[in-house]
């Protein structure tokens, strides 16, 4: 046996007796209010990605759950459980919608944010190339000066020489 497959092997056998020993410590009503929790989540981020969807599903089993019984007070529950499933289906379209609506509040305030930041850079970076350009034309004139000190004196000497 290799030592991958022996690491392997003993990582499973820990994970197996962790969840061994987690279901000694709980009981059968904290794993199902744990198991209500996940499919609370699950239909909540379902609803968000697909509003409209949701929204049908709750008029259709609405509609199904009333077709089922005949005139009579079962029916008049049923037409009850239809209309608190529709009430829930808008309920997840409008978590939907402002969850939308929060995330387009905070792709704006980045493209704010994101605009000064650049505009800030582009003044940062102005200012360095008028200073670069200022430096650059100093630079210029001194070696002109410099250009011109040395041509004087090249012919001061050139003709003292000549002469």
């Amino acid at each position: 046996m290799t030592d991958a497959s022996r690491t392997d092997l003993k990582k499973k056998v820990e994970e197996g007796q962790a969840r061994h020993a987690d279901l000694d410590r709980t009981t059968i009503v904290d794993r199902a209010g744990e198991s209500a929790i996940e499919a609370k989540d699950k239909f909540v981020a379902f609803a968000k990605e697909h509003p409209v969807a949701t929204i049908a599903g709750g008029v259709a089993l609405g509609v199904l759950i009333s077709s089922l019984f005949k005139r009579s007070p079962t029916r008049r529950a049923a037409n009850r459980a239809a209309g608190k499933a529709a009430g829930l289906a808008a309920l997840g379209a409008e978590l939907a919608l402002n969850y939308a609506h929060q995330a387009m509040d905070a792709a704006q305030d980045a493209g704010r944010a994101g605009a000064k930041q650049l505009d800030r850079v582009s003044h940062t970076v102005s200012k360095a190339g008028r200073h670069a350009a200022h430096r650059a034309s100093d630079a210029s004139e001194s070696a002109l000066e410099a250009t011109r000190d040395t041509g004087q004196r090249l012919r001061k000497a050139l003709r003292s020489r000549l002469d």
